[in-house]
């Protein structure tokens, strides 16, 4: 009978000192432990090799797709629409771009042959002349133009479409310049040629395919024992919205959790502020990886992830 309570009195011992054990664990894992920061490494911006030389109303600016659909006005007189034409197929047949015809409802480039000026309200909407952007957002990457407009007001005195051509490249988001063989020269002149530089501006604005662009622009974060607090902010910088977007978080390559962003439009980012969320205790390391939900080609493919640590 000793015995018998000897073997009992060990078991009960043993799942006693069990017991113990894990309620020490427990709280060393989750007692109140100084906040640690993580520090970020610097985030790199893209070298953007599309710098061009003609200038422009801002920096940058184009049309978020190289198809650009237009309307023209029915009130247009076939003579101005026949210029109009022929300034739009001049254009495409010397660069990358494509001009589609389409309804107005779903243009982005609209060219009115009404004898107008800008209300009090819109008096501001164009940037020169008769014809220019007239929405803008700037996306960062670029100054994307959301919407253009031409005023076919006056009848040239060309018969070639020089007119045409010169608002058309305005709407493109190109100024005047000081050459007087130009188009774009401020006094229009019959002989006046599209400069070469202009041409080979819009060829370097456009080879960059109307993608989305993600990237990370602040993210910090403080880890205290095994709760991490972080604040993250992801902006699309891109041409293109763009839906399915996930943010993987990573402790020493492990992964902890996802974040849906949803969508994400051009210049919009999107603010994720976390608190007390549970990561290993001994995680030195937390990296942020941007994922799609289906196979996506961003503008720039290296800045889709960041990672901290506490060094």
């Amino acid at each position: 009978m000793n015995r018998k309570a000897g073997i009992i009195e060990s078991i009960i011992m043993f799942f006693l000192l069990i017991v113990i054990g894990l309620g020490i664990y427990y709280i060393y894992e989750n007692i109140p432990r100084e906040s640690v920061k993580l520090n970020a490494s610097t985030i790199q911006e893209p070298i953007i090799e599309n710098n061009i030389s003609s200038k422009q109303f801002y920096e940058r600016m184009r049309y978020s797709d190289r198809v650009i659909n237009y309307y023209i006005s029915e009130s247009c007189t076939q003579n101005k629409f026949d210029l109009m034409q022929e300034a739009l197929d001049i254009l495409e047949s010397k660069t990358i771009l494509v001009f589609n015809l389409v309804s107005k409802e779903n243009a982005v480039l609209n060219i009115l042959c009404l004898d107008l000026a800008p209300e009090e309200e819109n008096k501001n909407y164009f940037v020169a002349g008769e014809g220019g952007p007239s929405r803008v957002l700037n996306s960062t990457l670029y100054s994307i133009i959301l919407e253009g407009k031409i005023a076919l007001y006056r009848d040239g005195t060309c018969d070639n479409a020089n007119v045409a051509i010169h608002e058309l490249l305005h709407a493109l988001g190109f100024d005047h310049n000081n050459n007087p063989k130009s188009v774009l020269y401020p006094t229009l002149k019959c002989d006046q040629k599209i400069d070469e530089e202009i041409i080979e501006s819009i060829n370097k604005l456009y080879r960059v395919d109307s993608r989305p662009d993600l990237v990370f622009k602040e993210v910090n974060a403080t880890k205290r024992g095994k709760y991490l607090d972080f604040h993250m902010e992801v902006l699309n910088q891109g041409l293109k919205s763009t839906d399915g977007v996930n943010v993987g978080l990573y402790a020493d390559d492990v992964f902890v959790e996802s974040f849906d962003l949803k969508a994400i439009s051009i210049g919009s980012k999107k603010i994720i502020d976390v608190a007390n969320l549970k990561v290993p205790l001994k995680a030195t390391r937390i990296r942020f990886e941007i994922d799609y939900e289906y196979v996506i080609t961003e503008i720039y493919e290296d800045n889709n992830e960041i990672e901290l640590n506490t060094f």
